[in-house]
Parts: C-alpha cells; sequence; structure tokens
C-alpha cells in the first residue's frame, strides 16, 4: 500500500514537471533594463530597454506600452529601448506578444512602471545623495573632533583636519589646513600658523605628517640640549635669515 502511494506521488511530480516545462514553452519572459537615466523602484526616468526571452522556435515578438504596439522584432536578440520622455508622465504597463514558427501565440508576463519627469527624477536624486553626503561630511568631522580632543589631551598641536593636514615647505612643520585656504589647482593655498608664510599645500598622509611632528620635537630637544651658540654663531644665523628673507620677498 505504501509503495503504491509512493508510485502515485512520483507520477503526480513527474506530471506537475512536465506541465510547467510546456507552460515555460508557451509564454514569453518580459525583462527591464536601464541603459541610461534613474530607477527608484518601479518609477523609472530616461532610457530604458524592453527584452524578451522565449522558445527557440520564437519568430516574431510584438512590444506593447499600454495598449499601444510600439514596436515588432523578428530576428533575437528580441529588444525594444525607448525613452520615458517620449510617454505622458504617470504608471504604464509594459508587455509583450509574440508568434512561434508553427503559429503558436505566446503572451508575456506585465511590468507597471510609474514614468517620471526629468525635474522629478532630479530631485528625487537629491533626496537620495544629500542625506549620504551630509552623513559623509559629518562622519568625517566627528572623526576629526575625535582626533583633536586626544591631541589636545596630549598636548599635541592640532595637524589634521577635515580638510587634511600639510608639511610647510618653508619651516617644515605639519598643521592642519585651513577652511579659509583657497583651492587651486595644484593644490590649496594656505597660511602656516608656524612661520606665518603663504604657500601651496597639498594633502599629506596622516603617518608622514606624524612622522613630521615627530622630527620637529627631536629638533627642538636637540635645540635644547645643545651648548649655547657663539656671538660668531649667532651673526653668522642673523645673516643667514637676513639672506633668505630677502630671497622670499
Amino acid at each position: 500500500m505504501i509503495r503504491k502511494m509512493g508510485l502515485v506521488v512520483w507520477l503526480l511530480l513527474e506530471l506537475g514537471v512536465m506541465v510547467t516545462a510546456v507552460a515555460a514553452q508557451d509564454t514569453l519572459r518580459l525583462s527591464l533594463s536601464r541603459d541610461f537615466g534613474a530607477g527608484f523602484g518601479a518609477d523609472i526616468q530616461g532610457r530604458f530597454s524592453m527584452h524578451v526571452e522565449g522558445p527557440e522556435d520564437l519568430v516574431r515578438v510584438l512590444f506593447f506600452i499600454d495598449e499601444t504596439q510600439v514596436a515588432e522584432q523578428t530576428t533575437p536578440p528580441f529588444r525594444y529601448q525607448f525613452n520615458t520622455g517620449s510617454y505622458a508622465p504617470g504608471v504604464h504597463v509594459l508587455r509583450a506578444a509574440g508568434v512561434t514558427a508553427d503559429g503558436r501565440g505566446l503572451t508575456s508576463n506585465t511590468l507597471t512602471r510609474n514614468f517620471l519627469t526629468s525635474s522629478d527624477a532630479n530631485q528625487r536624486v537629491a533626496m537620495t545623495i544629500v542625506p549620504v553626503i551630509a552623513l559623509g561630511i559629518g562622519v568625517s568631522l566627528f572623526s576629526w573632533w575625535l582626533a583633536s580632543r586626544g591631541q589636545k589631551a596630549s598636548g599635541q598641536p592640532a595637524i589634521n583636519g577635515p580638510f587634511g593636514g600639510s608639511i610647510c615647505p618653508k619651516c617644515h612643520k605639519p598643521f592642519a589646513r585651513h577652511w579659509w585656504g583657497m583651492n587651486v589647482v595644484v593644490g590649496k593655498l594656505d597660511r602656516c600658523p608656524h612661520c606665518g608664510k603663504w604657500s601651496v599645500v597639498h594633502r599629506t598622509h596622516p603617518d608622514l605628517l606624524q612622522a613630521a611632528y615627530a622630527a620637529v620635537l627631536q629638533a627642538e630637544k636637540s635645540a635644547v640640549d645643545a651648548p649655547p651658540p657663539s656671538a660668531e654663531d649667532e651673526e653668522k644665523t642673523f645673516r643667514k635669515q637676513l639672506d633668505d628673507s630677502r630671497f622670499d620677498n
């Protein structure tokens, strides 16, 4: 009895597979791809393509938007490209119909899409991108605030910030670039808080900033440990500074 029931179940499963296969041969699969534009779920704007897949003996496909036939294809790949701007804004139904070599008529699934205007799509894009940008800026500012707190707690001056850090090409000391610095093609025109001179600086990796700061500390320590300069050395240093200032001007 159990073996007979098992045989019946197996036959039913096989029959279901055969029915599914036959049904698949008598239907078309319609899909939509974005070529250029914006898509927000069922809301679309721009240039899109309708694609149809069907049995191997498919010889003709008709494309419809609502109840209007918009294209006919007789050779694969069965594809129709359209622009949403060519149709009235609002909800539209996309579908396809096909004919096989032996004359069988096939129908596809339907796709419902809401065609947006370009202005509506731009607003949607802005509503999506602006919060992401704001979140990114907020995370950067928060990270900079945490780093600044750590630097202040350790007594270290700010050498990095939300606009990055750089090393002054004049005094070779690291500093955080200012928000009011002028962006130029090759970098940022900024003023060094250590020597007070203006120069075009580039964003420097934090590891290099720390290395430059360590070098400054080492130089200051060496200067403290070094014996006091003689009068002759002070005169040479003064003349060198005078010559350097003359070249800077």
